[in-house]
């Protein structure tokens, strides 16, 4: 499979560079600094060029199988739904997203606690916040096959392997980034969660 990936000289773009190319992939990532990410391997193509220009999204998005972002706030605050933009013009033939738990989207069945997570994300961080929300409101009025996984709490803890999942509400508090970036490559696998933002967690 060859992958396109927004966000790879990030903490959690890393691993998943990282995972995907140990996993066999072909790996196109696009990035405003290619020695920031401070790697090279011979199924690695390197892109310079920001999430935020179309043009360069079009580049990357040419010729791969699927699209990974993960992309997080910069010192832009509409990144996240600005590459989103970008992605679905570019009509890619898969697309992964990591947003977080703080999310919510229709069908969601969060407890006290996870509501309350949600409230505190919107009041400390309300334009990241808006940011992910509309993300997710361009991929649900688009035709792209789609996928928004929702993380709680990031760890740079070593992977652990036991990654639990649900539609609901996190299922966890915390998840390692090793553990997210494999579950991120899984998805892109998945039909089965085509449209849909699952929650995941330790």
């Amino acid at each position: 499979m060859k992958l396109a990936v927004l966000g790879a000289s990030g903490k959690t773009g890393r691993h998943i560079v990282e995972q995907a190319l140990a996993k066999g992939h072909q790996v196109r990532a696009l990035v405003r600094d290619a020695a920031k990410l401070g790697l090279t391997h011979p199924e690695l193509e390197l892109l310079t060029g920001d999430a935020t220009d179309a043009a360069a999204v079009r580049r990357l998005v040419e010729g791969c199988d699927a699209v990974v972002s993960a992309l997080g706030p910069t010192d832009r605050t509409d990144v996240c739904s600005a590459a989103t933009a970008n992605v679905i013009a570019a009509r890619p033939k898969r697309y992964v997203a990591v947003s977080g738990a703080g999310l919510d989207v229709p069908g969601d069945r969060k407890g006290f606690v996870a509501r309350a997570v949600s409230f505190m994300v919107k009041t400390v961080s309300p334009a990241v916040f808006a940011d992910k929300v509309k993300e997710h409101a361009l991929l649900a009025a688009s035709d792209v096959r789609w996928t928004l996984v929702r993380p709680p709490r990031l760890t740079d803890q070593p992977a652990a392997g036991n990654r639990r999942t649900s539609l609901d509400e996190s299922p966890g508090a915390h998840i390692a980034r090793a553990d997210l970036a494999a579950f991120v490559l899984q998805v892109v696998a998945d039909d089965a969660t085509i449209g849909k933002a699952p929650f995941v967690s330790a």
